[in-house]
């Protein structure tokens, strides 16, 4: 009789102990969730990526010039200046990812690699995106990085379908010549091939009379008059009537078909110049400027 109560008790004995275990693995499986993450964003196509991911609530820093989504500027975030980066700034917010990006590892390397030592945290630089398919790319790996890959691929596929939409919309129109001003005079600098702009004009019948020079190179007057081109695309940030203005006080553009007002493309300069899931809405807009 005693026996068999000592092996009643060795049996519960084991039964809780298995428990306890199981206890102890799912808690330690249920650490690093997404409700976890400290996330810092470095520049702000990542940002947009993120937060049509899983929301803005793990973002704990972003970049001094993000604007978007909106609800940023209601959350208690840390801004910081990537041109000016201090790690003891991103340290103090323990991070627990940094999702940076190859336009400015090389900038600020030693100061992330400060970070990631003092804190652990994982690291990703994002490649930079020269054309749609390198935007599906990147929203793929910040996925997978952030262990949201359902999502990302989700987000993708809607992307790949309202872009396909997009290119049908205007495959059929007469190609149209323009340029795509990034800065005004007296520094012009415009976007040139192998940049994801001049590749997704060329998906709506827009051909880049700047699409023989690489990047975003600097050019004078002269240079775009003799290249002539119909339209022009302002990815500078004034509104239209300051557009108008400056290109009214040019003097080189007096005979440009671009002075007209309806030849001036004015998209949301952060639409077109962020490659994130708003890319096709500002490729949307500039298309049905020149084409509509």
């Amino acid at each position: 009789m005693i026996e068999d109560e000592n092996n009643h008790c060795e049996v519960e004995f084991m039964k809780r102990l298995v428990l306890i275990m199981a206890v102890l693995i799912l808690s330690a499986c249920s650490q690093n969730t997404e409700s976890d993450m400290r996330i810092v964003s470095l520049i702000p196509s990542n940002t947009e990526i993120v937060s049509e991911l899983i929301g803005t609530d793990n973002l704990v820093g972003v970049t001094t010039v993000d604007t978007y989504p909106e609800s940023l500027n209601e959350s208690d975030i840390e801004r910081i200046d990537t041109f000016n980066l201090e790690p003891e700034t991103i340290i103090e917010l323990n991070p627990t990812h940094i999702i940076s990006h190859e336009s400015i590892n090389e900038m600020t390397k030693a100061e992330i690699d400060q970070v990631v030592d003092a804190t652990d945290a994982e690291l990703l630089v994002v490649d930079d995106a020269l054309d749609i398919d390198g935007v599906y790319k990147t929203i793929e790996d910040i996925g997978e990085f952030l262990n949201v890959i359902d999502e990302s691929n989700a987000l993708v596929e809607n992307m790949k379908r309202d872009y396909q939409s997009l290119v049908d919309t205007f495959k059929d129109k007469n190609a149209t010549s323009a340029f795509v001003l990034i800065s005004p005079a007296p520094d012009v600098y415009v976007a040139g091939n192998d940049t994801f702009m001049d590749s997704m004009l060329a998906d709506v019948k827009i051909d880049n009379v700047f699409n023989d020079i690489d990047g975003f190179p600097l050019v004078d007057i002269e240079e775009i008059i003799d290249r002539n081109p119909e339209y022009l695309i302002s990815a500078i940030g004034m509104n239209d009537t300051e557009l108008n203005d400056m290109i009214q006080n040019e003097k080189g553009f007096n005979n440009m078909s671009f002075t007209d007002k309806n030849k001036q493309c004015n998209p949301d300069v952060d639409e077109i110049s962020r490659p994130g899931p708003r890319i096709i809405s500002g490729v949307k807009s500039v298309a049905e400027c020149i084409h509509e």
